[in-house]
């Protein structure tokens, strides 16, 4: 009789360990060889939810089913709007919004960037998309991704097109291999000192370090060719990743610029596994569709000449 009892005990015990013991597994997350968390494999990113939270949603930080649906109606046919003024758009699958949120930017609590400078607003019209609708006498005069210089990926931005990115790493090294633009971003991870602040890189320059079981990366010294909502040259960018699960990676970055805004801002947002390969997208500067699209230009302006004497 007693040794039935202890086995019924001993099976009792076990079946409340074992649930424990999955969950506890499946919470920790997938490591490399030299016990780092695993970040490599094939990684999608986009959303529908805005960059800042639209002034008509101000103090709604997530929306019921209901608000989503009717929201979403409106939204994608914004994006829609976007999308047909480039170019090979039939790709973009604009999806739904992150996690029910109304704005990418999680601090500050509004959900919208912090008051910009004057510098920052006319980097904006010079840098920035905006510089898309001015005219153009040549290529300098376009957006350096119009251009191929390299795609808009320092820092990660989920948008309604699809991001698909691989990421490889190594106990000294991580690298980011994007479909867009084909950009490849190295990361050093071997504690190497910053970069001199003369030394300025299309992409700044990346150093990563881990805090616990969160891959931090800190970029400086950007050429200032390019902007971010208005950012210069001297904007500080800190990405954090993070592995929640075998797939998902939990990832935000703050931007740091006294330049250009009155505080730092934040975005957040899940990453979430996805199947290879990434095609290679051969974007290269001096492309055909450039050439292309300044000759129409000219040729716009010189019949509108002879109409209008």
């Amino acid at each position: 009789m007693k040794g039935r009892f202890m086995r019924s005990r001993l099976l009792f015990c076990i079946a409340l360990w074992l649930p424990a013991a999955v969950a506890a597994q499946s919470v920790d997350p997938p490591r490399t060889a030299w016990g780092q968390p695993d970040l490599s494999g094939y990684w999608e990113y986009r959303s529908t939810t805005p960059l800042q939270r639209p002034q008509s949603l101000a103090g709604k930080t997530v929306l019921t089913q209901e608000e989503i649906t009717a929201y979403l109606m409106e939204r994608h046919a914004s994006i829609g709007r976007e999308r047909d003024l480039q170019l090979n758009a039939d790709w973009w699958e604009p999806g739904e919004l992150t996690d029910g949120r109304t704005s990418l930017v999680v601090a500050p609590q509004d959900g919208r960037l912090p008051k910009s400078t004057s510098a920052a607003r006319h980097r904006q019209q010079v840098l920035g998309l905006a510089s898309r609708l001015r005219p153009a006498d040549g290529p300098e005069d376009r957006e350096r991704y119009e251009r191929c210089i390299m795609g808009r990926t320092v820092p990660l931005l989920a948008v309604a097109p699809n991001r698909l990115a691989q990421i490889f790493q190594t106990a000294d090294y991580l690298a980011i291999l994007h479909e867009q633009n084909f950009d490849l971003r190295l990361i050093p991870l071997d504690g190497r000192p910053r970069l001199a602040g003369s030394v300025r890189q299309w992409q700044g320059y990346s150093r990563g370090y881990w805090e616990g079981e969160t891959l931090v990366v800190e970029t400086g010294n950007f050429n200032g060719a390019w902007t971010l909502q208005g950012t210069g040259p001297n904007m500080r960018v800190v990405e954090r990743f993070r592995v929640r699960n075998a797939n998902t990676l939990d990832y935000e970055f703050t931007v740091d610029d006294a330049e250009s805004f009155a505080g730092p801002w934040t975005v957040a947002f899940p990453i979430g596994r996805a199947t290879g390969p990434v095609y290679e997208n051969a974007c290269h500067e001096g492309n055909h569709s450039m050439p292309l699209i300044l000759r129409g230009a000219r040729a716009e302006e010189s019949r509108l000449e002879k109409v209008i004497p």
